[in-house]
């Protein structure tokens, strides 16, 4: 029989000593792997490791400016040497994961998470950006919200992307731009604005009383702030309020930055005179005021079908924006200006197309579309 020695001369203490630490420790280190691994999904949720959640596809398309010679060569690339009739409208001309029609929330007594809301959404229109970011990531502490995810993530790439750009105002406009980049351009964007705000507040007979801010960017930066494609000349956000435009150089930039400023400066405009205009007017009237020519379109889409979005393939997206271009220079060309006026007063008012158009001209849209074909025009 062998006597039991100290603890340390039993060959089978540490193998029991081992057995009793794993018993401790297997299950606190589990715990401390559940307890930061629930950190983490919090503020994956709400702080820095947020990521935008992806937005339905929106009822309405942000405004991106393209001219028809630009949507003629994309069309070109993507139809076959045989290619039969365009497809059926599918999806939105440029959809970017943004619903920018959507209204603040309203804020409810004692609802700290709208009010929040409300005043971050205020803020980011306001381009005041950093606030704006506290409100959000106040309002996310209280509740989670896609919208406010999404803005998160979109006001982090502005404040880093803006964070060195200077300012250029007048009493309409708040130019803003990289100094290094766009100093010399921003006498050139300010006349441009300048003859906008006259010639199109005069067809249009109105004049913003609070300036519209302008973002002038690198092509990379405009690319990574809006998610626009390459061939996107401009765009107007009508969650902000505020046109963005890739800018390169000074050189022979002045007609095309006309084209495009103008053509965005009449969809800030039509969002403040008739927020509810189907896109086929919208988009006609922001060709009409930045010149584009009238081209006759082979393909006829009805124009009903043209109100909330446009075709994604490049050949019916063109045929939609030559068809709105006509629609409109046929109108204002019969009627005049002044009807097309008392349209979009309608629409302001609140009218649905079918009332304003009979209220303007004198019967309603659908018999109008109906009947209508444009006006064939020398090529």
């Amino acid at each position: 029989m062998r006597t039991m020695g100290q603890p340390w001369e039993n060959p089978n203490y540490g193998n029991e000593r081992r057995r009793r630490l794993r018993l401790v420790l297997v299950p606190l280190v589990l715990a401390v792997i559940a307890a930061s691994a629930l950190w983490l999904l919090r503020r994956s949720a709400t702080g820095d490791a947020a990521s935008p959640a992806a937005a339905d596809a929106p009822n309405r398309p942000r405004s991106v400016t393209r001219s028809v010679p630009e949507l003629m060569t994309e069309a070109a690339d993507d139809i076959p040497g045989d290619a039969g009739p365009a497809s059926p409208l599918r999806d939105g001309e440029f959809n970017p994961g943004e619903d920018e029609t959507r209204p603040a929330a309203a804020a409810a007594p004692g609802d700290d998470f709208a009010a929040r809301k409300s005043q971050a959404l205020s803020l980011y229109r306001e381009n005041e950006l950093e606030p704006a970011l506290a409100e959000v990531q106040a309002a996310l502490a209280l509740r989670l919200d896609d919208e406010l995810l999404e803005l998160q993530a979109k006001l982090k790439k502005e404040i880093r992307v803006q964070r060195n750009y200077d300012a250029a105002r007048t009493a309409n406009f708040v130019v803003l731009f990289d100094g290094l980049e766009h100093d010399e351009m921003k006498y050139t964007v300010l006349d441009v604005l300048k003859s906008a705000y006259a010639e199109v507040g005069k067809e249009l007979d109105y004049f913003p009383d609070q300036p519209i801010s302008v973002i002038l960017y690198t092509a990379k930066d405009f690319s990574d702030i809006t998610r626009a494609p390459v061939w996107a000349g401009g765009m107007y956000g009508k969650l902000d309020g505020k046109i963005r435009v890739p800018v390169q150089g000074a050189a022979g930039q002045e007609q095309a930055l006309r084209r495009v400023l103008t053509h965005e400066y009449t969809h800030a405009l039509l969002h403040f005179l008739a927020p509810g205009c189907p896109l086929w007017l919208e988009e006609g009237l922001a060709q009409y005021f930045c010149g584009d020519e009238p081209v006759n379109a082979g393909q006829m889409i009805p124009l009903a079908m043209l109100a909330d979005r446009f075709p994604s393939g490049a050949r019916a997206a063109l045929a939609a924006y030559m068809e709105s271009l006509q629609a409109v220079t046929d109108l204002v060309e019969e009627h005049g200006m002044p009807r097309l006026r008392r349209l979009l007063d309608e629409l302001g008012g609140g009218s649905g197309l079918e009332t304003a158009f009979a209220a303007a001209y004198g019967q309603p849209f659908s018999r109008w579309a109906g009947q209508w074909r444009p006006v064939q025009r020398e090529e």
